[in-house]
């Protein structure tokens, strides 16, 4: 039995006089096409995928190679001819490209010719949440699949595009409202009224706002989601109709993931996605695992070594952009780390992330050198301390400032019994010294919260 995505129903036409087939003229009909190719491209077996971005890394690497001067140096420094790369196999001959060598090769890494139908360009900035900000040249071909990517992300959790959407992230500056949900969605769709917030508007007035537009969709960050929660449970404030939460920009753990689905009683639904690249995993509809975008990115993980990590092993996350003819984003090291998995239950053929774990400064470091992952909401939620918002951050291998926001400073037995429980997550008992914030903590310009920092 032949399956057809709902939403499809709700299509706008572009032709006066006709309402049904919907007809698509321009860019719309570009969209639309490219929508109907990746309905079907999601379940191609993982070998024709590989084979398919094989044939994409092919023609990118002979582009870079003819017009970015930072790449052909890369090539010719490191012996290698463009032909040799011909399928994913050979992209591990190439050498990594890390955030510094962007900001180095500056201009250099740009090509000094783009096809036509790639045109316009646009400047990709990243946070800079690593301290290392870059800028890239993006195509329209790059925004093609990234509009393409997040009309997916909502037919997969299909959302319904009539509800009131309610967006708060940075970039907005004050509250703002508009009649649609905007691109991609308004380019084939009519959709409801949308209300935008800053990512540093205070929980009261988040919660306010949302008492009051009573919106159904939530697009929100992960810490700010943790801040919402925090407060309306403390003033038994309850919120209802908000169907679908969509958890952007920061690592969604699945703490704050089950809390926020009890709290709202909604679907939570998180993406992986950053300036330069666009959209990289999406949260599979069936499994809640990650499934990567692999029609216009490759995803591969590492070791400090730069060898290929196996499904189970946790490594430094490389992603290369097939599409961008302007910047060639090569095997480029992102800064986070993710574990790769196995196929999904879902049948889909595209490549699985299994977890993303985060930034290399988002590890504790041990005296004896070592490293790992503490899972800070694992160990405040085992306290049963009523913490509202915390953040660890290791200023030096014998000093770990613990921030907390709470009603009142912990009581000294209070204190042990949280000690305790972060010696056990830190796997070490370093000398920790506890630091009292009124409201909320502060976020850096981004406004992207981490609840471990090393600033070591």
């Amino acid at each position: 039995m032949i399956t057809v995505n709902p939403l499809l129903y709700a299509m706008r036409s572009s032709a006066e006089g006709v309402v049904w087939p919907p007809v698509a003229f321009g860019p719309a009909a570009t969209f639309a096409t490219m929508m109907h190719y990746l309905e079907a491209s999601q379940w191609f077996p993982p070998a024709a995928i590989a084979q398919r971005q094989g044939a994409q890394l092919a023609v990118l690497v002979d582009h870079a190679a003819k017009h970015s001067p930072f790449f052909r140096q890369r090539l010719e420094k490191a012996g290698i001819q463009p032909a040799s790369i011909r399928s994913l196999g050979d992209l591990q001959r190439l050498p990594i490209l890390t955030r510094t060598d962007v900001q180095q090769a500056g201009d250099t890494l740009h090509c000094t010719e783009i096809p036509k139908s790639h045109l316009p360009t646009s400047e990709g900035k990243s946070s800079g949440s690593t301290g290392e900000p870059v800028t890239v040249k993006k195509t329209s071909i790059n925004n093609l699949f990234w509009q393409a990517n997040m009309m997916r992300e909502h037919f997969w959790h299909k959302r319904d595009f009539n509800d009131r959407l309610m967006v708060i992230r940075s970039g907005i500056k004050a509250p703002t409202h508009q009649r649609g949900w905007g691109n991609p969605v308004d380019i084939l769709f009519s959709s409801g009224a949308t209300m935008g917030l800053p990512i540093l508007s205070d929980v009261r007035d988040i919660a306010k706002a949302i008492l009051e537009f009573k919106p159904a969709q939530l697009n929100i960050y992960p810490s700010t989601l943790d801040g919402l929660i925090g407060y309306c449970q403390k003033e038994g404030i309850t919120i209802e109709g908000v169907k679908h939460i969509w958890s952007i920009s920061e690592t969604l753990s699945p703490e704050q993931r089950k809390k926020a689905a009890d709290f709202f009683k909604a679907s939570v639904e998180d993406d992986y996605s950053s300036n330069e690249l666009g959209v990289i995993a999406l949260q599979c509809p069936a499994s809640g695992l990650y499934h990567v975008m692999a029609e216009s990115v490759v995803v591969e993980t590492v070791d400090e070594e730069g060898n290929p990590c196996g499904a189970g092993e946790v490594g430094r996350v490389l992603v290369t952009c097939l599409n961008n003819l302007a910047t060639p984003l090569i095997r480029y090291d992102i800064g986070d780390y993710a574990e790769l998995g196995t196929p999904c239950s879902c049948g889909r053929g595209l490549p699985v992330i299994k977890a993303i774990k985060g930034r290399k400064r988002n590890l504790v470091i041990k005296p004896d050198g070592s490293r790992h992952w503490p899972p800070m909401t694992v160990a405040v939620f085992r306290s049963e301390l009523p913490i509202h918002q915390f953040q660890l951050i290791q200023h030096a291998l014998d000093d770990i400032e613990v921030r907390l926001v709470m009603d009142h400073k912990l009581t000294p037995e209070e204190e042990v019994t949280l000690t305790d429980q972060l010696h056990k997550t830190l796997d070490h008992p370093f000398p920790l010294r506890f630091v009292y914030f009124e409201g909320r903590l502060p976020l850096p310009p981004n406004g992207k919260f981490e609840d471990f920092i090393c600033r070591i």
